[in-house]
């Protein structure tokens, strides 16, 4: 009888099916006969379990073939969503710049995500009392590198002052005001649309660099994200006010519930300057939050999508779930410090009743230089 090869094992069978008469389906008659006749002859309990199992291995196949395709999808439209300024027959494609008499290219492995923190107490959809959409009071950019796993944050104080895209209702342009960027987010006439103009103002902010996705959150999805993966630990940076109690810096808390709100949103509108303070506890909130967050879903893969799933309603975002597989993955054996976190430089003047952040240009070029391009070599 003829040896045959499972080029899978490498072992050598001494039977063949190839003198055998073949049904219909190019199968071995007697073999299919042979297998049925077993299945047949099997106790029923023996039956179920092997109908459960192969079941189960269809279905775990399928799940698996799920996840890839989604991960496929999510780095295709993250990746390819990156500003092209090339046009013309043989002009470069690309985002360059010149700066100190040296050309740098837009680093294509970076996906920037724009996440909004909106003072507001309803639905992202819904307007607030006073018929406005609220305001932007924490502004962050999240800068994901996917070739080298890198992440790096950069925070835009609420009172910078920009060119504000101001809208009618039916959210034509009307003229650009320099004003506070959180009162960008007043002028859409729904959430999707106040994160948009958002996006363009940030983008704006800094010289055109893409920013391919958003995400805003009202105060009730605070307390959804930090009480999902077990609640966070925090060694408070100044003395603050949290669910009735008052706090000192040095003291080391587990926020938990209201209390990561408290801590995030505190500050003495009397006091100058009180809003960089709580900007720089966002940033550790961050930083420590991801740490955490990291940790847990390492335990839990489904924490993610159970996440984005418990947060609808107090989220307003074009993330997508394919996103969400391409970029979990990526994430898990990344680290996050206070030294990734960076903020817009300026000062704080207080030229009226508002006070007001004023970016130093020269020192923002630069950092925008080194956060988001690479030097193009000399030819």
């Amino acid at each position: 009888m003829k040896k045959d090869k499972d080029f899978s094992t490498g072992i050598l069978y001494e039977d063949s099916f190839e003198d055998r008469p073949l049904d219909d389906t190019g199968e071995s008659s007697e073999h299919s006969t042979g297998i049925l006749k077993k299945f047949l002859s099997m106790k029923r309990w023996k039956k179920i379990v092997l109908c459960v199992v192969t079941a189960l291995v269809v279905v775990v196949a399928g799940l698996a073939g799920s996840f890839f395709y989604l991960r496929a999808q999510g780095e295709k439209n993250l990746k390819t969503e990156v500003v092209k300024t090339g046009k013309a027959k043989g002009e470069r494609e690309g985002l360059f710049v010149t700066y100190n008499d040296k050309e740098y290219q837009y680093n294509e492995d970076i996906i920037n995500f724009l996440c909004l923190g909106i003072d507001k107490d309803v639905s992202m959809e819904e307007m607030q009392t006073d018929g406005n959409e609220g305001l932007a009071d924490a502004v962050v950019l999240i800068s994901v590198n996917v070739e080298n796993g890198q992440i790096k944050i950069l925070a835009i104080p609420r009172d910078t002052m920009v060119p504000v895209k101001v809208v009618d209702e039916t959210g034509h342009f009307v003229k650009n005001a320099n004003q506070q960027i959180t009162l960008q987010y007043v002028y859409g006439s729904n959430a999707a649309m106040s994160c948009e103009l958002m996006v363009d103002a940030v983008s704006n902010l800094l010289y055109k660099v893409p920013i391919q996705r958003y995400c805003s959150i009202n105060l009730s999805a605070v307390t959804v994200l930090n009480d999902t993966i077990g609640g966070v630990d925090v060694q408070v940076l100044e003395d603050v006010h949290i669910s009735g109690k008052n706090y000192h810096a040095g003291d080391v808390l587990h926020l938990q519930g209201t209390m990561a709100l408290d801590y995030i949103r505190d500050r003495d509108c009397d006091i100058f300057g009180s809003s960089m303070g709580r900007l720089e506890r966002q940033k550790q909130y961050m930083s420590n939050y991801f740490s955490t967050a990291v940790d847990a879903i390492k335990a839990d893969m489904t924490l993610p999508m159970t996440l984005f799933q418990s947060l609808q309603g107090n989220m307003c975002t074009n993330i997508t779930t394919e996103d969400i597989a391409y970029l979990v993955p990526e994430l898990l054996d990344v680290s996050l410090n206070m030294e990734d976190m960076s903020m817009v430089p300026g000062e704080v003047t207080q030229p009226g009743e508002l006070e007001e952040y004023i970016v130093n240009t020269d020192q923002l070029k630069e950092l925008v230089i080194n956060y988001f391009y690479e030097e193009v070599p000399q030819k």
